[in-house]
């Protein structure tokens, strides 16, 4: 029987409906006797209690972080996303920016206890009626696979509210991301001179590189309330940078294409007067959630920003989008997406965001959104690519170790909300500093866009090199998703409990999995297991390689008794898992290339075997890893094969490879 939600309020009404995998409960708001106020909180409560949960919510006015709880009725206020365990059901609840209503919703936890939470509506305008949540409970679905399909309620919701809405499969990704970039903020920061990014191309030919905040306006980074305040003097870059399109030139004479930041209001603070453009001066309007919740960080934005008025957004995107084009500029990083809700209200801000994505075309589409963890900007729809945590790394303070655990269990678990709406973007790495290895498996297993922000002299092409095919052409090894926690782990703290934390993902070839060590347990060493069922697979049918970028590593049959790994804390083990294969009565596994952290990932497709041989197509030649249960003597077009009992390697020059018994 399914969990059943009723309000104690007639302002909210839930309609309940039973689809083929899940119950749907769609909590649509009525108005009531205070319709004419900003922000209503209604209460509603589950017929049962839940065993565990995990809500994601604003722990910064731009991002989402993790908080595991026993009971609804803690979850933290403006809560974004929730997982509920019950049993064997998942309960997946997803409040949502009903834009076209001009209603955007959050949760948090009720005083009554128990499972008992509040929805927050904040409304614009007079509507009196809209959907403002979703609640999907599915039964002996895993919680990722239950969070695709709620994102596919969500997106069915909304557009029968009237936005246009599309899912991260509809968004295919520009074909510049699929290759590795830089980018010169954690490296050189406000500080940032057209000589630092032609450094870069010219030592080490960055497909890509981003200049990062510092190109715009002159700004004193020790006067950080200032500098967020700061408008948009101009379109190109300050006195004394130096030209765009002398830079463009430059850095294509190395290769490198360029892209260029700035925030979707112009600059932190907007657009200045006079530039040709109407503005008008507001404050911020803050949710009570993130008063409450994050009160240091509000202070940190209050102050006065130049908004352009609605008349005039279109023209600003044109002519500052033309000029960048014009330029040679190749795309942009576009950040601090979330002020333009507490600044003009949520429907416009999204309204402001496809204006930019619409300009952004002229430049094929290349946008990396950065600060867009909130509602309107996820329901809104126009983003393509979002950063899915905090920032991790500041330029000039070094980074702890806390730190990077924290960034690899909040992108992790933001992801598993936001993954099937965007393509994640873990952020940058550094390859010069101590933990670029833990980076780098991380961003292995995430399937996410891979680009460092280090000083040209300081940057290690060694810790880049796993992560990429090894022909030369600076392409990402892929995988088909973004990384998720495994099951058991949807609802682990793996910084205060000393368990590792497994995270996964599908490749062409298999499955990626990653274990962590996150929790800081004073040197004590912590154990895991990984089992056939948390990558949805049985025993016996998927060999498991322990992976070695330096080495073969080593492989055997991913049994029932799963693969054991011992770590400390920041230490980490990749496994990659490939199908067993039947060829000519002998079982073998193909795992792909050597020397990557994706080994299965350098498959183009999935390996076939038959009586015909064993078929193999790859992204790029190199030196292929096979797993044999025996000896088998084969045949290719290189000639001779003979594939000894355990791991066996293999050098191929073509990326298709077909081996034969030769008869």
């Amino acid at each position: 029987m399914a969990v059943r939600f009723s309000s104690r309020n007639v302002g909210l009404h839930v309609e309940v409906s039973e689809m083929e995998a899940a119950t749907r409960s769609l909590v649509r708001w009525q108005g009531g006797p205070n319709k004419d106020s900003k922000q209503e909180a209604f209460e509603l409560y589950p017929d049962r209690g839940f065993d565990e949960a995990l809500g994601l919510y604003r722990h910064k006015p731009p991002w989402t972080a993790p908080a595991p709880v026993s009971q609804l009725s803690q979850l933290p206020g403006e809560t974004l996303f929730a997982l509920a365990r019950t049993g064997t059901s998942i309960v997946v609840l997803c409040p949502l920016a009903n834009l076209a209503k001009g209603v955007v919703a959050s949760l948090r936890g009720s005083q009554r206890g128990l499972d008992d939470f509040e929805v927050v509506i904040r409304s614009e305008g007079d509507a009196t009626e809209a959907a403002v949540l979703l609640i999907l409970e599915c039964v002996d679905m895993g919680a990722a696979a239950a969070a695709r399909l709620a994102a596919q309620e969500v997106a069915q919701t909304l557009r029968s509210e009237g936005w246009p809405f599309q899912l991260r499969a509809e968004k295919p990704l520009p074909e510049l991301f699929a290759r590795w970039g830089w980018c010169s903020w954690d490296a050189h920061g406000v500080a940032v001179k057209a000589e630092h990014l032609e450094a870069m191309a010219a030592k080490h030919c960055p497909p890509w590189l981003v200049l990062d905040d510092g190109w715009q306006e002159d700004v004193n980074p020790a006067e950080w309330r200032q500098w967020l305040h700061t408008p948009q003097t101009r379109r190109l870059a300050r006195p004394g940078f130096g030209s765009l399109q002398d830079l463009v030139g430059t850095l294509r004479r190395s290769g490198s294409s360029l892209l260029v930041w700035h925030t979707l209001l112009g600059y932190w603070g907007g657009v200045a007067d006079g530039q040709g453009f109407a503005v008008a001066r507001r404050r911020p309007v803050w949710p009570s959630g993130l008063q409450e919740g994050c009160p240091g960080e509000v202070d940190v934005w209050d102050g006065d920003f130049c908004a352009l008025e609605m008349e005039d957004e279109e023209r600003f995107y044109e002519d500052f989008y033309t000029a960048l084009a014009d330029a040679g500029v190749a795309g942009v990083k576009c950040d601090g997406q979330f002020l333009p809700e507490v600044l003009v209200g949520a429907q416009r801000a999204a309204k402001l965001a496809q204006t930019q994505a619409a300009a952004a075309a002229r430049m094929g589409g290349r946008v990396i959104s950065c600060m867009a963890m909130t509602l309107p900007c996820v329901h809104g729809g126009s983003a393509v690519l979002t950063r899915v945590s905090d920032d991790h790394a500041y330029p000039g303070v070094p980074e702890d170790a806390r730190s990077v655990a924290r960034h690899i269990w909040h992108c992790a678990a933001n992801s598993l909300w936001l993954s099937p709406f965007v393509h994640c973007d873990w952020d940058m790495l550094k390859t010069g500093e101590w933990h670029s290895g833990i980076h780098a498996a991380a961003r292995a297993v995430a399937g996410c866009l891979v680009y460092v922000s280090d000083p040209a002299e300081s940057f290690d092409p060694e810790v880049l090199r796993p992560l990429l095919l090894p022909d030369g052409t600076g392409l990402v090894v892929p995988c088909q998703s973004s990384a998720v926690p495994i099951e058991r782990h949807v609802f682990l703290d793996p910084l205060s409990r000393a368990e590792l934390v497994w995270l996964r993902n599908e490749t062409k070839g298999g499955h990626i999995a990653a274990a962590f060590g996150l929790c800081d347990t004073q040197g004590e060493i912590m154990s895991s297991t990984l089992y056939p069922a948390d990558v949805d697979e049985e025993p016996g049918s998927h060999a498991c390689l322990q992976v070695d970028p330096r080495g073969l590593g080593h492989a055997g049959e991913f049994t029932a008794k799963g693969w054991d790994v011992q770590l400390h804390f920041m230490g980490f083990m990749v496994l990659a898992l490939a199908p067993i294969l039947s060829l000519f009565g002998q079982r073998l596994a193909v795992f792909g290339l050597a020397g990557i952290w994706n080994p299965t990932g350098t498959l183009a497709e999935p390996p076939s075997a038959g009586s015909d041989g064993l078929n193999v197509r790859l992204l790029s030649a190199g030196r292929l890893l096979l797993w044999s249960e025996g000896a088998l003597s084969l045949l290719s077009a290189a000639g001779p094969v003979m594939l000894q009992p355990g791991l066996n390697s293999l050098d191929v020059s073509d990326t298709h490879i077909v081996l034969t018994t030769g008869v």
